[in-house]
């Protein structure tokens, strides 16, 4: 199985952030279970705007799409700032947006049988919460399935207002709330492996 990890912070991928560390850590237990993984730094790319499937000249978001569409597990991480996820959280579920009508094989939405997660830093201020049911809502819309206790925090400082990055590795509540998670995803996607969701009444129309 494959899965692929979006970190939406606004720091560059040389600068450390603790949504860096919700999902290096979540990458080790992936890897510990042998999933294939691939986690994209989003900040480091050129992404256009507008809930399109079309490109501009130097979009990098063929790369992007093209990883998410080869997964079986997308997790996205974000920073809360002001109560609000990443305006590059944003875009990238405004991007995906412009694919609600492509298919599957079955004719099903291309999303059905991909399972979804949330990592989010900064919990502690408001928002937190909302942001993660606003991300998993959109993901619901677009056919990605979310399993329960799909998404892990980091009560901290906020990630995008901090010259260093805490030490998440130390912090046991984290650490657990991301075991809990990707084990959920993990489950969830080889579920979907060996039973993928039945096509009655829910093929796309033509």
């Amino acid at each position: 199985m494959k899965a692929v990890l979006l970190n939406t912070t606004l720091k560059r991928g040389t600068v450390a952030s603790e949504t860096e560390q919700l999902l290096h850590e979540t990458t080790k237990i992936l890897q510990k279970e042998q999933i294939d993984t691939n986690r994209i730094h989003l900040r480091d790319f050129h992404i256009s705007f507008g809930i399109t499937d079309r490109l501009d000249g130097d979009d990098d978001w063929p790369f992007i799409f093209n990883k998410i569409k080869e997964a079986d597990i997308m997790i996205i991480g974000t920073p809360i700032s002001m109560g609000e996820k990443s305006s590059i959280a944003s875009l990238i579920l405004e991007r995906l947006q412009g694919y609600q009508e492509l298919k599957n094989q079955k004719g099903q939405s291309l999303f059905y049988n991909k399972v979804g997660g949330v990592v989010v830093a900064g919990a502690k201020e408001d928002g937190g919460r909302t942001a993660a049911q606003s991300i998993f809502y959109q993901l619901t819309m677009l056919g990605f399935a979310i399993p329960p206790h799909a998404h892990a925090t980091y009560e901290g400082r906020i990630d995008s207002h901090q010259e260093e990055a805490v030490d998440i590795s130390r912090d046991d509540k984290a650490l657990n709330n991301i075991e809990r998670m990707t084990y959920n995803l993990v489950h969830f996607a080889e579920l979907f492996k060996f039973h993928p969701i039945p096509t009655l009444g829910n093929v796309l129309d033509s």
